[in-house]
């Protein structure tokens, strides 16, 4: 997802097509990663993750190379489509088997952030990296080499991650009330569903994923467009990611003093407020400053997304859960780099997004700070 911003441009004048058409082949792929983060959401209920990462790094490697052979547009929206299938058990299988694992410990909520704090850490290593690729050898041998490293790191990933132990009957002393939490019959999904806190929950997360797919897929040629070099606007690219890293863990730490709902608050309105950078950019330092606090920000809202689901509805069904939530932010943000590119190619200018991306961001956040824990009984 973090990359997709270094191809865009590039593919655009080699291809001779506009942002919104080659935008359409990112929202293909988040399509594909709609139907994943919810299957292997659901799976990792059930069954141990290794085979799981495993099918999906197939599918992630095997679609990201191929897409160094396209030369039409549907052949994009394919190849990223079956990449997009490979990569939601990035997500929702290390989120939900990590709670598990910790539930009931002290310092859950950091080993949740330290556990997320790799996809800033991929970030930051994966845009400089795509960046390089692009300038020295193309897009299409960028893609490929791409590929090749996302499914060798995926597959490694897939023998080393295991079952928690109240998932396989070995449990350490003094952790009963994770083997109860873990083994009940799982809440009532219509139930959750219906319920206010997670439809509150759901709201925030889907503008904060249309926010970051917007600003992952235009935030470069965005910045390039008014003369900021395209290493330095890649490097931006790479340090929200780096930056999203503090916020993961400060945002998991914080967690044992400050409410979920609470952190979850102050990074929306965070983020939202950083965007007034974006309208005035003006060159790089600016640039540099926005990636900063809004990555920051990022990170910790990622942190509070991920805890107060585990928090307000157990670990029964946890991976369904985030699976479920992240689709319906990714499914509505899908459309979003689209209708900002078709804004670009309208209007010449990003004004009209970034301005609604900071309503729609601090009105989230105060959505978030109204949310509470439903009844347990």
């Amino acid at each position: 997802m973090w990359t997709f911003g270094v191809f865009l441009k590039p593919m655009a004048q080699d291809l001779q097509w506009s942002r919104a058409r080659v935008s359409s082949g990112y929202t293909a792929f988040l399509i594909g990663y709609v139907i994943s983060v919810v299957t292997t959401g659901r799976l990792s209920d059930r069954y141990s993750p290794g085979p799981i990462l495993l099918v999906s790094a197939i599918l992630t490697g095997l679609g990201f190379s191929l897409c160094s052979q396209v030369h039409t547009v549907n052949h994009l929206r394919v190849l990223l489509f079956i990449g997009g299938l490979g990569g939601g058990a990035n997500w929702s299988v290390p989120t939900s088997t990590v709670q598990r694992w910790f539930f009931a410990r002290e310092q859950a909520g950091l080993a949740l952030g330290i556990t997320i704090s790799g996809v800033g850490v991929g970030a930051l290593i994966f845009a400089l990296l795509a960046d390089y690729l692009v300038s020295g050898r193309g897009w299409r041998d960028a893609y490929l080499m791409v590929g090749i490293i996302f499914f060798a790191v995926m597959a490694a990933s897939s023998f080393v991650v295991k079952k928690a132990p109240g998932e396989t009957g070995a449990l350490s002393s003094g952790s009963g009330e994770a083997m109860n939490r873990l083994v009940v019959p799982r809440r009532e999904m219509r139930q959750i569903l219906k319920s206010l806190s997670f439809a509150g929950i759901t709201i925030c997360q889907c503008i904060a994923v249309a926010a970051f797919q917007i600003i992952t897929a235009h935030l470069v040629p965005y910045a390039t467009d008014i003369g900021i070099p395209s290493a330095a606007s890649a490097a931006a690219m790479g340090l929200m990611g780096g930056s999203s890293i503090p916020g993961r863990i400060i945002g998991g730490h914080l967690s044992g003093r400050i409410p979920w709902q609470r952190i979850l608050a102050f990074s929306h309105v965070g983020m939202g407020l950083s965007l007034l950078l974006l309208l005035f950019l003006e060159g790089a330092w600016m640039l540099y400053c926005f990636v900063l606090f809004y990555g920051l920000c990022h990170g910790s809202r990622v942190s509070a997304y991920l805890g107060i689901l585990g928090d307000f509805f157990g670990m029964g069904s946890l991976g369904e859960l985030i699976g479920t939530t992240m689709a319906a932010g990714i499914f509505t943000g899908a459309f979003a780099p689209y209708l900002a590119g078709f804004l670009f190619d309208v209007t010449g200018t990003y004004r009209a997004v970034f301005t609604t991306m900071i309503v729609l961001l601090v009105a989230s956040g105060i959505i978030a700070s109204i949310l509470h824990k439903p009844d347990t009984a």
